[in-house]
Protein backbone atom coordinates (compact mmCIF):
# COMPACT_ATOMS: atom_id res chain seq x y z
CA UNK A 1 0.00 0.00 0.00
CA UNK A 2 1.17 3.56 -1.01
CA UNK A 3 -0.50 6.49 1.26
CA UNK A 4 -0.40 10.41 0.15
CA UNK A 5 -2.37 13.91 1.11
CA UNK A 6 -5.28 14.49 -1.10
CA UNK A 7 -6.11 18.37 -0.85
CA UNK A 8 -10.02 18.63 -0.43
CA UNK A 9 -11.11 21.88 0.63
CA UNK A 10 -9.64 25.06 1.63
CA UNK A 11 -11.25 27.75 4.04
CA UNK A 12 -10.63 30.99 3.89
CA UNK A 13 -10.69 32.35 7.90
CA UNK A 14 -9.16 35.90 8.14
CA UNK A 15 -6.91 35.10 11.07
CA UNK A 16 -3.47 33.89 11.67
CA UNK A 17 -4.07 30.42 12.12
CA UNK A 18 -2.50 30.00 15.98
CA UNK A 19 -3.70 26.40 17.09
CA UNK A 20 -6.47 23.85 15.83
CA UNK A 21 -8.26 21.36 17.82
CA UNK A 22 -10.58 18.54 16.25
CA UNK A 23 -13.94 17.20 17.73
CA UNK A 24 -13.77 13.86 18.66
CA UNK A 25 -16.17 12.63 15.77
CA UNK A 26 -13.52 14.27 13.47
CA UNK A 27 -16.42 16.11 11.46
CA UNK A 28 -15.79 19.47 12.93
CA UNK A 29 -12.83 21.87 14.28
CA UNK A 30 -11.94 24.70 16.39
CA UNK A 31 -9.08 27.37 15.46
CA UNK A 32 -7.65 29.96 17.16
CA UNK A 33 -6.79 33.06 15.55
CA UNK A 34 -3.83 35.09 16.21
CA UNK A 35 -5.97 38.42 15.98
CA UNK A 36 -8.22 37.10 18.82
CA UNK A 37 -11.01 35.31 17.08
CA UNK A 38 -12.28 31.70 18.56
CA UNK A 39 -13.67 29.84 14.52
CA UNK A 40 -15.98 27.00 14.36
CA UNK A 41 -15.42 25.00 11.13
CA UNK A 42 -18.34 22.83 10.64
CA UNK A 43 -19.33 19.79 8.25
CA UNK A 44 -15.65 19.36 7.26
CA UNK A 45 -16.32 15.85 5.28
CA UNK A 46 -18.70 17.21 3.25
CA UNK A 47 -18.98 21.29 2.75
CA UNK A 48 -16.97 23.14 5.01
CA UNK A 49 -18.37 26.33 6.77
CA UNK A 50 -16.96 28.37 9.17
CA UNK A 51 -18.37 31.03 11.55
CA UNK A 52 -17.10 32.88 14.24
CA UNK A 53 -17.71 31.75 18.14
CA UNK A 54 -16.32 35.14 19.93
CA UNK A 55 -12.75 36.46 20.59
CA UNK A 56 -9.95 37.20 22.91
CA UNK A 57 -8.56 40.72 23.16
CA UNK A 58 -4.92 41.10 21.55
CA UNK A 59 -5.12 37.39 20.38
CA UNK A 60 -6.14 34.34 20.86
CA UNK A 61 -3.39 31.68 21.75
CA UNK A 62 -4.72 28.40 21.54
CA UNK A 63 -8.02 26.30 21.40
CA UNK A 64 -8.67 22.31 22.96
CA UNK A 65 -11.76 20.73 22.27
CA UNK A 66 -13.17 18.84 25.29
CA UNK A 67 -12.94 14.69 24.28
CA UNK A 68 -16.40 12.99 23.40
CA UNK A 69 -18.24 16.57 23.68
CA UNK A 70 -19.42 19.61 22.30
CA UNK A 71 -17.56 22.24 24.47
CA UNK A 72 -14.14 23.88 22.96
CA UNK A 73 -11.73 25.92 25.43
CA UNK A 74 -9.93 28.65 24.31
CA UNK A 75 -7.45 31.08 25.77
CA UNK A 76 -5.80 34.93 24.49
CA UNK A 77 -3.69 37.64 25.44
CA UNK A 78 -6.68 39.15 27.94
CA UNK A 79 -5.18 36.20 30.37
CA UNK A 80 -8.78 34.61 30.23
CA UNK A 81 -10.06 31.05 29.47
CA UNK A 82 -13.62 31.19 27.37
CA UNK A 83 -15.69 28.08 26.97
CA UNK A 84 -18.09 27.93 24.29
CA UNK A 85 -20.95 25.73 23.38
CA UNK A 86 -20.21 24.54 20.10
CA UNK A 87 -24.23 23.55 19.50
CA UNK A 88 -25.61 26.79 20.40
CA UNK A 89 -22.96 29.08 19.35
CA UNK A 90 -22.82 30.64 22.37
CA UNK A 91 -19.81 31.52 25.50
CA UNK A 92 -20.99 29.24 28.28
CA UNK A 93 -18.08 30.84 30.87
CA UNK A 94 -14.85 33.00 30.74
CA UNK A 95 -12.51 32.06 33.27
CA UNK A 96 -9.61 33.82 34.95
CA UNK A 97 -6.69 31.05 35.91
CA UNK A 98 -4.33 34.21 36.65
CA UNK A 99 -2.60 37.30 36.29
CA UNK A 100 -0.83 36.31 32.45
CA UNK A 101 -1.46 35.43 29.49
CA UNK A 102 -3.00 31.47 29.62
CA UNK A 103 -0.71 29.30 27.01
CA UNK A 104 -1.32 26.22 27.59
CA UNK A 105 -4.63 24.65 28.00
CA UNK A 106 -5.12 20.53 27.93
CA UNK A 107 -8.46 18.21 28.65
CA UNK A 108 -7.84 15.27 30.69
CA UNK A 109 -8.60 11.92 28.25
CA UNK A 110 -12.08 11.41 29.90
CA UNK A 111 -12.66 15.50 29.50
CA UNK A 112 -13.80 15.96 33.26
CA UNK A 113 -10.79 18.30 33.99
CA UNK A 114 -9.33 21.31 32.09
CA UNK A 115 -5.82 21.92 32.96
CA UNK A 116 -4.95 25.55 32.68
CA UNK A 117 -1.20 27.03 33.00
CA UNK A 118 -0.76 31.09 33.69
CA UNK A 119 2.55 32.39 33.48
CA UNK A 120 4.07 30.00 36.73
CA UNK A 121 0.21 29.13 37.87
CA UNK A 122 -1.29 25.74 37.25
CA UNK A 123 -4.36 25.00 38.21
CA UNK A 124 -7.34 22.43 37.06
CA UNK A 125 -11.28 23.33 36.32
CA UNK A 126 -14.73 21.52 35.80
CA UNK A 127 -16.12 20.99 32.19
CA UNK A 128 -18.94 23.73 33.99
CA UNK A 129 -15.88 26.18 34.81
CA UNK A 130 -15.48 25.79 38.13
CA UNK A 131 -12.12 26.23 40.04
CA UNK A 132 -11.31 22.19 40.66
CA UNK A 133 -7.95 22.69 42.20
CA UNK A 134 -4.90 25.23 42.02
CA UNK A 135 -1.29 23.87 42.43
CA UNK A 136 1.39 25.75 44.33
CA UNK A 137 3.22 28.17 41.55
CA UNK A 138 5.99 27.24 40.19
CA UNK A 139 8.99 29.11 40.50
CA UNK A 140 9.71 29.20 36.52
CA UNK A 141 7.02 30.00 33.62
CA UNK A 142 5.44 26.44 32.88
CA UNK A 143 6.17 25.87 28.94
CA UNK A 144 4.26 22.92 28.24
CA UNK A 145 1.76 20.53 29.55
CA UNK A 146 0.40 17.17 28.91
CA UNK A 147 -1.52 14.20 30.21
CA UNK A 148 -0.64 10.85 30.21
CA UNK A 149 -2.89 8.39 28.11
CA UNK A 150 -5.04 7.06 31.41
CA UNK A 151 -5.42 10.70 32.64
CA UNK A 152 -4.10 10.27 36.18
CA UNK A 153 -0.71 12.14 35.50
CA UNK A 154 -0.19 15.63 34.35
CA UNK A 155 2.92 16.58 33.11
CA UNK A 156 4.23 20.15 33.54
CA UNK A 157 7.44 21.37 31.74
CA UNK A 158 9.33 24.23 33.49
CA UNK A 159 12.76 25.56 34.30
CA UNK A 160 14.65 23.07 35.87
CA UNK A 161 12.76 19.63 34.91
CA UNK A 162 9.47 18.37 34.81
CA UNK A 163 6.83 18.19 37.70
CA UNK A 164 4.23 15.59 37.47
CA UNK A 165 1.40 15.43 39.24
CA UNK A 166 -1.02 12.66 40.01
CA UNK A 167 -4.44 13.78 39.94
CA UNK A 168 -6.32 11.60 42.61
CA UNK A 169 -9.10 14.27 43.96
CA UNK A 170 -9.23 15.24 46.66
CA UNK A 171 -4.91 14.47 46.79
CA UNK A 172 -3.09 15.76 44.16
CA UNK A 173 0.78 14.27 44.52
CA UNK A 174 3.88 15.37 42.58
CA UNK A 175 7.06 13.58 41.54
CA UNK A 176 9.30 15.58 39.82
CA UNK A 177 12.36 14.67 37.38
CA UNK A 178 14.88 17.54 37.17
CA UNK A 179 16.95 18.74 34.29
CA UNK A 180 19.38 21.72 34.56
CA UNK A 181 17.44 23.18 31.25
CA UNK A 182 14.51 24.70 31.00
CA UNK A 183 11.83 21.67 29.37
CA UNK A 184 10.14 23.52 26.48
CA UNK A 185 7.84 20.12 25.46
CA UNK A 186 6.16 17.25 27.38
CA UNK A 187 5.08 14.30 26.16
CA UNK A 188 4.22 10.61 27.88
CA UNK A 189 4.79 7.50 25.21
CA UNK A 190 0.82 6.07 24.30
CA UNK A 191 2.42 3.04 26.09
CA UNK A 192 3.20 4.67 29.56
CA UNK A 193 6.84 3.98 29.71
CA UNK A 194 8.45 7.13 28.72
CA UNK A 195 8.08 10.92 29.60
CA UNK A 196 10.54 12.45 26.97
CA UNK A 197 11.05 16.59 26.88
CA UNK A 198 12.74 18.38 24.02
CA UNK A 199 15.04 21.35 26.34
CA UNK A 200 16.29 24.84 25.62
CA UNK A 201 19.84 23.79 25.54
CA UNK A 202 19.53 21.36 22.75
CA UNK A 203 18.94 17.63 23.67
CA UNK A 204 16.16 15.80 23.86
CA UNK A 205 15.55 14.55 27.84
CA UNK A 206 13.49 11.33 28.72
CA UNK A 207 13.00 9.15 31.84
CA UNK A 208 12.03 6.01 32.15
CA UNK A 209 9.08 5.81 34.34
CA UNK A 210 9.14 2.64 34.86
CA UNK A 211 12.99 1.98 36.10
CA UNK A 212 13.13 5.51 36.81
CA UNK A 213 16.58 6.10 34.79
CA UNK A 214 16.66 9.62 32.60
CA UNK A 215 18.96 9.78 29.46
CA UNK A 216 19.53 12.04 27.14
CA UNK A 217 19.95 12.27 23.08
CA UNK A 218 22.73 15.54 21.96
CA UNK A 219 23.69 16.94 18.89
CA UNK A 220 21.03 19.31 18.33
CA UNK A 221 21.69 22.83 17.01
CA UNK A 222 19.60 24.66 19.03
CA UNK A 223 16.43 24.52 21.67
CA UNK A 224 14.22 21.56 20.68
CA UNK A 225 10.56 22.15 20.48
CA UNK A 226 9.21 19.08 19.03
CA UNK A 227 9.00 16.11 20.72
CA UNK A 228 5.95 13.75 18.93
CA UNK A 229 5.41 9.66 19.67
CA UNK A 230 4.10 7.22 17.66
CA UNK A 231 1.09 5.58 18.42
CA UNK A 232 2.92 2.67 18.58
CA UNK A 233 5.04 4.20 21.12
CA UNK A 234 7.95 2.98 19.00
CA UNK A 235 9.06 6.41 17.60
CA UNK A 236 9.84 9.57 19.12
CA UNK A 237 9.83 12.30 16.58
CA UNK A 238 12.06 15.34 16.67
CA UNK A 239 12.93 18.56 15.16
CA UNK A 240 15.13 21.34 16.13
CA UNK A 241 16.64 22.21 12.47
CA UNK A 242 15.87 21.29 8.26
CA UNK A 243 15.78 17.29 8.71
CA UNK A 244 13.45 14.68 11.44
CA UNK A 245 15.60 13.52 13.87
CA UNK A 246 13.68 9.99 14.90
CA UNK A 247 14.55 7.97 17.76
CA UNK A 248 13.34 4.72 17.74
CA UNK A 249 12.36 2.87 21.25
CA UNK A 250 12.11 -0.57 19.92
CA UNK A 251 14.05 -3.27 21.28
CA UNK A 252 16.76 -1.89 24.13
CA UNK A 253 15.66 1.55 22.73
CA UNK A 254 18.14 4.58 21.87
CA UNK A 255 20.72 4.23 23.76
CA UNK A 256 23.92 4.31 22.09
CA UNK A 257 22.29 3.89 18.52
CA UNK A 258 22.18 6.79 16.10
CA UNK A 259 18.85 8.63 15.20
CA UNK A 260 17.36 8.11 11.67
CA UNK A 261 17.01 11.08 10.15
CA UNK A 262 14.32 11.99 7.35
CA UNK A 263 15.46 14.58 4.99
CA UNK A 264 13.55 16.42 2.45
CA UNK A 265 12.43 20.35 3.74
CA UNK A 266 15.22 23.02 2.69
CA UNK A 267 14.14 25.40 5.78
CA UNK A 268 13.55 24.88 9.50
CA UNK A 269 11.00 22.26 10.57
CA UNK A 270 7.88 24.13 12.41
CA UNK A 271 5.77 21.33 13.38
CA UNK A 272 5.26 17.12 13.61
CA UNK A 273 2.50 15.50 13.83
CA UNK A 274 2.11 11.63 14.05
CA UNK A 275 -1.40 10.31 12.69
CA UNK A 276 -3.24 8.52 15.72
CA UNK A 277 -4.13 5.15 15.50
CA UNK A 278 -1.51 4.92 12.25
CA UNK A 279 1.95 4.59 11.23
CA UNK A 280 2.57 7.86 9.14
CA UNK A 281 4.07 11.38 10.17
CA UNK A 282 3.69 14.51 8.78
CA UNK A 283 6.45 17.46 9.18
CA UNK A 284 5.66 21.30 8.15
CA UNK A 285 8.74 24.29 7.61
CA UNK A 286 9.40 27.19 7.11
CA UNK A 287 9.99 26.12 3.39
CA UNK A 288 5.83 26.08 3.11
CA UNK A 289 6.49 22.20 2.29
CA UNK A 290 4.04 19.61 4.06
CA UNK A 291 5.73 15.84 4.28
CA UNK A 292 4.22 12.58 4.73
CA UNK A 293 6.55 9.86 5.91
CA UNK A 294 5.95 5.76 6.81
CA UNK A 295 9.00 5.86 9.98
CA UNK A 296 10.61 2.47 9.70
CA UNK A 297 9.25 1.44 6.03
CA UNK A 298 10.80 4.84 3.83
CA UNK A 299 13.57 7.14 4.72
CA UNK A 300 12.52 9.61 1.97
CA UNK A 301 9.03 11.28 2.29
CA UNK A 302 6.27 9.23 0.34
CA UNK A 303 4.59 12.50 -0.25
CA UNK A 304 4.90 16.17 -0.14
CA UNK A 305 2.84 19.52 -0.76
CA UNK A 306 3.63 23.39 -1.00
CA UNK A 307 1.09 25.53 1.04
CA UNK A 308 0.01 28.66 -0.21
CA UNK A 309 1.93 30.07 2.54
CA UNK A 310 3.95 29.77 6.12
CA UNK A 311 2.32 27.22 7.91
CA UNK A 312 1.17 27.87 11.34
CA UNK A 313 -0.16 24.32 12.57
CA UNK A 314 -1.19 21.11 11.63
CA UNK A 315 -3.62 18.31 12.96
CA UNK A 316 -4.33 15.15 11.99
CA UNK A 317 -8.08 14.65 13.21
CA UNK A 318 -8.87 12.05 15.57
CA UNK A 319 -10.03 9.15 12.93
CA UNK A 320 -6.57 9.76 11.06
CA UNK A 321 -8.02 10.05 8.11
CA UNK A 322 -7.91 14.32 7.70
CA UNK A 323 -5.23 16.67 8.02
CA UNK A 324 -5.98 20.37 8.88
CA UNK A 325 -3.13 22.90 8.09
CA UNK A 326 -3.38 26.46 9.04
CA UNK A 327 -1.54 29.02 7.42
CA UNK A 328 -0.33 32.64 9.26
CA UNK A 329 -2.30 34.21 5.92
CA UNK A 330 -5.94 32.66 7.39
CA UNK A 331 -6.08 29.78 4.97
CA UNK A 332 -6.94 26.38 6.16
CA UNK A 333 -6.71 23.49 4.16
CA UNK A 334 -8.23 19.96 4.87
CA UNK A 335 -6.47 16.72 3.15
CA UNK A 336 -7.78 13.09 2.84
CA UNK A 337 -5.31 10.48 3.32
CA UNK A 338 -5.53 7.82 1.32
CA UNK A 339 -3.87 4.71 0.81
CA UNK A 340 -3.97 2.76 -2.15
CA UNK A 341 -2.27 -0.46 -3.59
CA UNK A 342 0.89 -0.17 -4.70
CA UNK A 343 1.39 -0.56 -8.80
CA UNK A 344 2.72 -4.01 -9.96
CA UNK A 345 6.20 -4.07 -10.47
CA UNK A 346 8.25 -3.88 -13.29
CA UNK A 347 10.03 -7.29 -14.99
Amino acid sequence: MTAVLTERANVALDTYVVDIAWSADSRALAVAGGEGAVVLVENVVDKPQAKTLGEHAMGAIAVAWQPGANIVASSGQDSAVALWDTAQAAEIKRLRPGMGWTERIAWSPDGKLLAAAAGKVLSLWSSAGELAHKFEPHAATIAALAWDKPGRDLAAGIQGGIAVYRIEPPQFSVRRYTWPAACLTAAFSPNGKFLASGTQDGTVHFWNLVTGKDSQMRGYATKVLMTEWSASSRYLATAAGNDVVLWDFGGKGPEGTHPLELRGHTERITALAFQPNGAHLVSAGRDWRISLWQPGKETMAVDAHLSGGEISAIRWSPDGKQLAVGESKGRLTLYDFVERAAPPKKR
